[in-house]
């Protein structure tokens, strides 16, 4: 038996939180955000929503975040 209910359940591995801090950091500085704004946090839950829906490649996750 699956002990994971569904994709969300699945843990977000060390090398992927890389790969979102870089696309997260990449957000903040062409938008000229801090780290601890709002609305960097907002970009943070959506990149993260983003991946968990499955989109995993960095370039497509800027290519989505961009556009918000």
């Amino acid at each position: 038996m699956d002990p994971f209910n569904s994709f969300r359940d699945y843990p977000i591995l060390p090398g992927h939180v890389a790969i979102l801090e870089g696309v997260l950091a990449r957000a903040l500085e062409e938008r000229n955000l801090s780290i601890g704004s709002e609305e960097a946090d907002q970009l943070a839950r959506r990149i993260i929503k983003l991946y968990q829906t499955g989109v995993k490649e960095p370039a497509q996750l800027w290519e989505m975040i961009r556009t918000i």
